[in-house]
Order: C-alpha cells, then sequence, then structure tokens
C-alpha cells in the first residue's frame, strides 16, 4: 500500500467520526445483579445440560464430532490432564512389560560377569579372619 492511499483512509475515517459523533450502542444491555449475592459458580445454569451431555457422550450415542469448539476442548484439556497424571506409573508398566518379556522369551543364557555377591562375602570373611581363599 502506498503512502498516499494510507492517507486517504485516515482521512476517510477522521470523516466518519465527525459524522457519528456519538458513540453507537448496542441493544444487549448488562445483566444488572445484587452486589448483595454472591455469583454462582460457573456453569451452573447449563449442569443438566452438561450432564446429560456427559453421559452421552460415555455411553456413545454422541460422538466429539458433535460437541462445540469450546465444549470439546474442556473435554480435551481433561483427557490429556488425566494422561499426564499417570504417566510415570504408564512408563513403568511398559519397561517392566519388555523388561518380563524379554526375561520369559529370550533365547539367550544370561551371561555371568563375575562371582555372586555371597561368594564375594564368603571370600572376604576368609580373608579378613586371616584364612586364605
Amino acid at each position: 500500500m502506498s503512502r498516499p492511499e494510507r492517507e486517504s483512509r485516515l482521512t476517510e475515517n477522521e470523516a466518519a467520526q465527525e459524522l457519528s459523533p456519538k458513540p453507537t450502542t448496542t441493544s444487549v444491555k448488562p445483566i444488572e445483579r445484587d452486589p448483595a449475592k454472591p455469583a454462582g459458580k460457573i456453569g451452573a445454569a447449563v449442569e443438566a445440560q452438561l450432564d446429560a451431555t456427559l453421559w452421552k457422550l460415555q455411553a456413545g450415542t454422541i460422538g466429539l464430532h458433535d460437541l462445540t469448539p469450546g465444549l470439546m476442548a474442556f473435554y480435551a484439556i481433561g483427557h490429556s490432564d488425566g494422561i499426564a497424571s499417570i504417566a510415570p506409573q504408564l512408563e513403568q508398566a511398559i519397561c517392566d512389560r519388555d523388561r518380563y518379556y524379554s526375561a520369559a522369551f529370550s533365547p539367550r543364557q544370561p551371561i555371568n560377569i563375575g562371582p555372586t555377591y555371597a561368594a564375594l562375602e564368603a571370600t572376604r570373611r576368609n580373608i579378613f579372619s586371616g584364612g586364605t581363599e
């Protein structure tokens, strides 16, 4: 956009503001609340519908594609928080599964790296008690 076009837009906007000096108002009036009464919990007005929708979703009569984007976001956040809360236990279970499977079905014999702990302790007792190996 060139500079003269930008300046002409500014002058048109300024002219429009001069034509309507009063700010426009909406036809929707804000709800007047009594300050003495505490506000209810968020979602209290639609709790019955949300509960019915939750059970329909659980039963499978409706799918995620039937939800509004806002409601789907609540569902997705709850799902990801649930997965994150059990992630350590899930990782441990996967590691245990792999370890037990390889222990049960590995065709190789385990490699003995050295003497067992009991054999080492017996040797140490003999050495420190003055005996020989």
